[in-house]
C-alpha cells in the first residue's frame, strides 16, 4: 500500500540516468525527457531508448518504457509509452511531445499525455484522461543550465462518483558543469497537498563511460553506471529506500 500510495503521489523516475540522479533530470538531455521537462528534447540529440525498471523487487511492481524523438527543420517531435502493473492496477501512459529552439540558449515545449488506469478489482473503477505538461530550457552560461516544466495545472478528473481528481506537478531544476566531465543535477518538485521535494546527482563521464549518484528527499538514495559507442548507450541504475528496498533499472538507446 505504501509503494501503491508513493508512485500514485509522485511517480518513481522513468529511466535508469533520471533513477541514478536520484530524479533529479529536469535539465537532462535524452529521449525521455518528454516526460521530465520536453523542453529539454530541442537540445537532446536523436534517440529511441527501452527502459524496463522494477519497484522495490516485486515482480507485480514492474515497468516497461519506450522514447525517442527527432528533429526537423521546424521543430522536434517527441514520442513516448509507458506501462506499468502495479499489483491489481495497470497504469498506461502515451506521450506525444513538441520542442523548440527559440535561440541559441533557450527552447520551449509541451506535451499531451494520455492516461488510463485498469484494475483487476471489480470494487475500483477504470479510468482514462488526458493530461499537458509544457516547459522551457534556458542554458544561462557555459556552466550553469536550468528547466521548469508544469504537469496538468488543471487537475484531470479521475472519477466523478466519488470525485477524484490527478494531481498537480511543478518541477524546478539546475544543471551546474564542474569541469568538462562533471556536473551536478537538482530538481525542486511541488506536487498537489504534498511537502516540496528536493532531488540531487551528480554525474562524472570519462570517454566512453559514466557513473552516477543521486538521492531524494523522500528517502531514496540511488547509484548507475553508463557505457556508450556513438550510437549505443546502456544504462544501469539502482536505487534503495530505506523501508521498501532496492529498485534496479535498465535503459538501451541508440542514437541516430
Amino acid at each position: 500500500m505504501i509503494s501503491l500510495f508513493s508512485s500514485a503521489i509522485l511517480p518513481p523516475p522513468n529511466n535508469a540516468v533520471s533513477l541514478s540522479l536520484g530524479g533529479a533530470s529536469s535539465c537532462y538531455r535524452n529521449a525521455f525527457a518528454i516526460e521530465n521537462n520536453v523542453a529539454v528534447l530541442a537540445f537532446s540529440d536523436n534517440q529511441i531508448s527501452l527502459n524496463g525498471s522494477n519497484q522495490f523487487g516485486l515482480g507485480e511492481y514492474s515497468s516497461l518504457s519506450l522514447a525517442g524523438n527527432a528533429h526537423n527543420k521546424l521543430a522536434t517531435i517527441g514520442l513516448s509509452y509507458q506501462i506499468s502493473p502495479l499489483g491489481n492496477l495497470t497504469t498506461q501512459k502515451a506521450q506525444i511531445g513538441i520542442a523548440k529552439k527559440l535561440g541559441d540558449n533557450f527552447s520551449a515545449g509541451v506535451c499531451l499525455n494520455y492516461h488510463t488506469l485498469h484494475s483487476t478489482d471489480a470494487y475500483y473503477q477504470s479510468a482514462t484522461y488526458i493530461t499537458v505538461s509544457a516547459g522551457i530550457y534556458y542554458k544561462i552560461n557555459d556552466k550553469l543550465n536550468s528547466g521548469f516544466q508544469f504537469t496538468n495545472p488543471n487537475r484531470s478528473r479521475l472519477t466523478s462518483s466519488p470525485e477524484e481528481r490527478s494531481i498537480s506537478l511543478y518541477i524546478l531544476g539546475f544543471e551546474y558543469s564542474v569541469t568538462s566531465d562533471l556536473a551536478l543535477y537538482t530538481d525542486f518538485l511541488q506536487a498537489t497537498d504534498e511537502p516540496l521535494d528536493l532531488n540531487a546527482g551528480i554525474e562524472l563521464k570519462k570517454e566512453k563511460y559514466a557513473i552516477r549518484g543521486g538521492f531524494g528527499l523522500n528517502q531514496l538514495v540511488a547509484l548507475g553506471f553508463g557505457w556508450q559507442t556513438n550510437a549505443l548507450h546502456i544504462d544501469v541504475a539502482g536505487s534503495f529506500h530505506n523501508q521498501l528496498g532496492f529498485s534496479p533499472s535498465l535503459n538501451v538507446s541508440y542514437a541516430f
